[in-house]
């Protein structure tokens, strides 16, 4: 959910993620002793959801400091490159991984 989320426009930034990192850092460490499982999914913006993930892990680790800035957080994305990497990633793993072939 990017802030240029082409779903559903969010308008999430990173700082955003980064206060929802804080939150469930407090949550784990007050209902699981710590413990965590984060599952990412897909569908977002395919530059900026990278940047959203690293948002949100420096407020689950609970960082004093932000590490990246929000390069990307008032420019939409030119998706031509990213897609052509994205299907060559997508490509390879039906070539190189035997349960993937089929999909």
């Amino acid at each position: 959910m990017p802030q240029f989320d082409p779903n559903g426009r969010q308008c999430l930034t990173m700082e955003g993620y980064r206060e929802i990192g804080r939150i469930v850092h407090d949550l784990a460490k007050s209902e699981s002793d710590g413990r965590l499982l984060i599952v990412q999914e897909g569908g977002y913006h395919v530059t900026y959801s990278a940047y959203c993930l690293h948002a949100t892990l420096e407020g689950i680790l609970n960082l004093p400091i932000t590490l990246l800035s929000d390069a990307l957080g008032g420019y939409p994305e030119d998706e031509t490159f990213s897609v052509k990497v994205i299907e060559a990633i997508k490509n390879y793993q039906k070539d190189k991984v035997p349960f993937w072939r089929n999909s």
